[in-house]
């Protein structure tokens, strides 16, 4: 199509986020409002695509938040967003991953080139689906750490990585913290989240730091809005009682050094102030981890788990701590806390690595750069890993690689076919 003159690349993006289905996210760098980290990132890549000289960015989406794009079509389902994209000249579909079979089954006879957004962990059907898949022209890694713990696959042909975008709100320049003994956790109050796993080690964090409190941010209802919370309001009934069995009196209420403050968008910066440390899923099962970077911001190191993304969010002994294990939380915060010197360091460390390390230009950057090779048909070119060996058995699948390369064991099987996830 023509833009100015000139001929451009027409892209549209899929927008299905339910949890962001009423906010305004048509400035993002004015902080979170209350979404989850994807609904973000959609809102600050479309932004910053908006002028690009050589893309024209369309946004197909299928609630009614505000986005930054000039040109937003609502649609009813994916399958409509499809007809429209090629009606309209479109050739390039980005979205993000975990679809349903239905629209997996769509894409294939669409005649659409597709992008997908790798927010979550492939589940096993989909590397099966996306290595194959003619239609499937590129998988988008949200950082280096999830690039690589797809090496051992053949899936990893497809792939590149461009980091989640990120820039400290205003609000963030300046800040001061208020020397409190404050934990921040954020995250929504369900299982996969592992908030259990902070309640568990609040018993002797209270113990080794008696001044210390701890600040929730998140409920159960951050990705479903209709879901049936237990007696205290805040998640799942089964869940809500496995986590607050550590986080009530003997007369059944909620500590009072323990805060629930529900859903927050840009208030939570308040909670911030009050705080010393941050921990998101102390499991370290994310794929990337944007609360945490929006902590270290403000200058809260973050303490999370050496696993997954993790590593690119959060630099371990530099802007927080990467535990090799959940039971090590405790002493890691404790830790944290006590020492001043080694916490001061890290808050300043972790200012300087939010401000400059997520830059959106950057990531805009990146994807023009893809989208303008799947125009082209160009193949994505693999990208020998370089740190974290250890990360997610790294050396392990880079081997796994090496050996699926050589003729002979072109067919062996990849940790993920082993493992069958």
């Amino acid at each position: 199509m023509h833009k100015g003159g000139e001929t451009v690349i027409s892209a549209a993006f899929l927008f299905n986020e339910p949890e962001a289905a009423a906010a305004d996210l048509r400035d993002p760098e004015k902080g979170n409002p209350g979404v989850g980290g994807t609904a973000l990132c959609f809102a600050y890549i479309l932004k910053y695509l908006e002028n690009s000289k050589g893309l024209h960015i369309k946004c197909f989406s299928m609630q009614d938040t505000l986005l930054p794009c000039s040109d937003v079509v609502r649609v009813k389902d994916e399958e409509e967003a499809f007809l429209l994209a090629l009606q309209s000249g479109t050739e390039i579909m980005i979205l993000r991953g975990h679809q349903k079979k239905e629209v997996y089954d769509a894409l294939k006879d669409s005649g659409l080139k597709f992008i997908f957004w790798m927010h979550n962990r492939l589940t096993y059907d989909e590397i099966c689906l996306f290595r194959k898949e003619p239609s499937v022209k590129r998988v988008i890694a949200v950082g280096r750490e999830m690039y690589d713990f797809y090496l051992d696959d053949p899936v990893i042909d497809k792939m590149d990585h461009i980091a989640n975008p990120y820039l400290p709100p205003a609000e963030a320049e300046g800040f001061k913290l208020s020397g409190k003994k404050g934990i921040c956790f954020i995250g929504a109050l369900i299982p996969d989240k592992n908030f259990h796993i902070l309640a568990a080690a609040w018993p002797e964090i209270k113990k080794q730091v008696p001044d210390a409190e701890l600040h929730v941010i998140g409920t159960g209802r951050l990705y479903d809005g209709s879901a049936k919370l237990g007696a205290f309001g805040l998640a799942e009934a089964s869940y809500e009682e496995s986590f607050m069995a550590t986080l009530k009196t003997e007369d059944g209420k909620v500590d009072r050094d323990v805060h629930f403050h529900g859903i927050m968008g840009t208030e939570k910066y308040n909670i911030f102030r009050e705080c010393a440390a941050g921990v998101i899923n102390p499991m370290g099962t994310e794929t990337f981890g944007l609360a945490a970077v929006e902590m270290e911001a403000f200058g809260l190191p973050v303490v999370s788990r050496m696993k997954l993304g993790l590593p690119d969010a959060v630099r371990d002994k530099e802007t927080g701590i990467l535990i090799s294990d959940p039971r090590e939380l405790a002493d890691a915060l404790i830790r944290l806390l006590k020492d001043d010197a080694m916490r001061e360091s890290c808050s300043a460390s972790a200012r300087a690595f939010a401000s400059s390390a997520f830059r959106p230009e950057k990531s805009a950057s990146e994807w023009e750069r893809v989208i303008s090779e799947v125009d082209k048909d160009q193949a994505a070119v693999f990208k020998k890993p370089e740190a974290n060996m250890s990360n997610n058995n790294k050396r392990v699948r880079f081997l796994f690689h090496g050996i699926r390369k050589i003729p002979l064991f072109k067919g062996i099987k990849s940790v993920h076919d082993i493992q069958k996830k």
